[in-house]
């Protein structure tokens, strides 16, 4: 008895003593202990929650050895505990993570948590809460939740508080989207800029996730994936050797959110579209002005589908390529070509305004004449008295 009132009044044995019982009320083999109450309010830790809950506290601070993060963790006990609510406790659990046992009543304190924290600590720290439980010896439950709310940091971002009650479910990943993969690599081919690379990279992943997030480790996988795809297709593509900037496989695990492995595939694309930029200047102005051929020579049957096939890409790829590299559309330019082709006609020829819609590309004389007149200010009658025809 008396050993143990001595350990009682070491504050580091109290401390230790504290963690290993509150680690154990976290676990299975803690639940159904029938003395906790007593065993914590012996040591000096409140036993009465009002709908006890668990929080995570993670610091975005990288430590290169574990002793420094289990410092780090004990100065924000230190600096939080006579900060918190009378009643809520602070420990580290059998990670070292620093965990909040505290009254769902209270929950309004993790904002002020938050902020203090914010202004004692330069790194950010994301706070993961759990759902409040009716009985304390359910809240291992909580700390399971907390934990899970703390992943979803990779898509919501550090430094946030998020609660386990607000997370989506994952949606599973059923097969590698190839297709999306292609649509990617024909907005890279066509991009100008590395601001369109960025921006292809982002819609890639938003579409990925259009139906919800996808499991984390799904998303990793993707990326590999991705990454591979795309250095495979540049190669295919390219006739000369691409030194490229490779990939760490171990760095992309790595990284604690969405934002930081979308930088990271965004940089690679990047690095790729300026090792082959060289290969494809020419080639692009080749394509583009082949293109523009076909239809001046073809603008009464030709299509965007039987011009991609004669310059040998996807339409899509054309579409993007044709747009980054003129400013227009490939419909936009192709309704000029008529319209100065119809302009022609009419000054020149005794075609009927039906027959000049036929021959430029419009079945439709009635259409022809809307667009004529939204372009030229004048219906093709109209123009035709004004040229003196």
């Amino acid at each position: 008895m008396l050993k143990e009132e001595k350990w009682l009044k070491d504050d580091y044995m109290l401390t230790w003593m504290r963690d290993r019982l509150l680690q154990e009320l976290m676990s299975e083999r803690g639940g159904g202990r029938a003395n906790m109450k007593e065993q914590l309010a012996k040591l000096n830790v409140n036993p009465y929650f009002t709908y006890p809950a668990v929080a995570l506290l993670a610091p975005a601070a990288y430590f290169h050895h574990e002793h420094d993060r289990v410092g780090y963790m004990e100065k924000i006990r230190e600096y939080l505990q006579p900060r918190i609510p009378a009643g809520s406790v602070l420990f580290l659990d059998e990670e070292h993570r620093l965990v909040l046992l505290f009254s769902w009543v209270s929950k309004k304190m993790l904002d002020n948590v938050q902020a203090m924290l914010g202004e004692q600590f330069s790194d950010p720290i994301t706070i993961g809460v759990g759902k409040p439980c009716g009985y304390l010896h359910e809240v291992k439950h909580s700390y399971e939740q907390a934990g899970q709310a703390l992943q979803h940091q990779f898509y919501q971002g550090i430094g946030e508080i998020i609660y386990y009650s607000e997370l989506r479910a994952y949606v599973p990943l059923q097969d590698y989207p190839e297709h999306k993969e292609k649509e990617l690599y024909d907005a890279c081919q066509a991009a100008t800029s590395e601001g369109q690379l960025e921006e292809a990279v982002k819609v890639f992943y938003r579409s990925v996730m259009r139906g919800g997030p996808i499991a984390i480790s799904h998303m990793y996988e993707l990326t590999l994936r991705l990454l591979v795809g795309m250095e495979r297709r540049v190669l295919a593509d390219t006739d000369a050797a691409v030194a490229n900037k490779p990939y760490e496989i171990l760095s992309i695990l790595k990284m604690k959110t969405l934002h930081e492995l979308v930088r990271c595939v965004s940089e690679f694309v990047t690095s790729l579209w300026k090792a082959v930029s060289p290969y494809q200047g020419e080639s692009h102005r080749s394509i583009i002005k082949k293109t523009m051929y076909y239809m001046e020579q073809e603008c009464q049957h030709v299509s965007l589908q039987s011009v991609a096939e004669k310059v040998y890409m996807t339409p899509t790829y054309l579409s993007l390529l044709f747009k980054t590299n003129t400013g227009k559309t490939f419909i936009e330019h192709l309704t000029d070509i008529r319209i100065d082709k119809a302009k022609a006609m009419l000054k020149t020829t005794h075609f009927k305004n039906y027959e000049v819609a036929e021959k430029v590309g419009y079945q439709d004389s009635r259409y022809f004449s809307q667009i004529f007149k939204k372009r030229v200010g004048l219906s093709p009658s109209e123009y035709r008295e004004s040229a003196g025809h």
